[in-house]
């Protein structure tokens, strides 16, 4: 009879040694830890922006490494010059125009609000930055004078709108 007591202690007390060394695991840190790992996923994802085109328009490729910002869109298409969706004037009438400065869309130019520059003199405004989408076959010559218009109207940088091509170079 005592030995089996004392087999039945000893298989008690192994059970009890086994039921230590087992560690519970802790569903609510490992919870908040994936719902951490989501949100940084999201936010992180989402940073990446891009400005829409439209199907007339094929944008020339560049290799850059600027992401564009959220400024004024000033479109130039095979027939079309439009600023935020508007149309303004046609490109036939933007080629036959004499000089550098295009009236029609300087006077849509000057109706964005001027704003202080930051750490200037007190009358240095700006319009601030203006993004210029131009279809990839429009002349030099043309993008030149809204180019010119844009710096004319006040605006202290100009974006040009390009595909982004990878920088991967073919081995000959």
């Amino acid at each position: 009879m005592m030995r089996m007591r004392s087999n039945f202690m000893r298989n008690r007390m192994l059970r009890k040694a086994t039921k230590r060394d087992s560690v519970p695991l802790n569903l609510v840190s490992m919870i908040d830890i994936f719902t951490c790992l989501v949100f940084f996923l999201l936010l992180t994802s989402t940073s990446v922006q891009t400005i829409r085109s439209p199907r007339s328009l094929e944008l020339p490729s560049s290799v850059t490494m600027q992401q564009p910002n959220d400024t004024p869109v000033l479109m130039v298409t095979g027939q079309d010059i439009t600023l935020q969706g508007q149309a303004v004037m046609t490109v036939a009438q933007a080629e036959a125009s004499a000089g550098d400065v295009l009236p029609e869309l300087k006077s849509q130019l000057l109706l964005v609000p001027l704003a202080q520059i930051q750490g200037a003199a007190p009358n240095a405004l700006t319009r601030g930055e203006i993004n210029i989408m131009a279809d990839k076959d429009i002349p030099y010559s043309l993008l030149k004078k809204v180019m010119i218009t844009a710096g004319q109207a006040q605006f202290a940088r100009i974006s040009l709108s390009v595909n982004h091509r990878s920088t991967r170079v073919v081995a000959p």
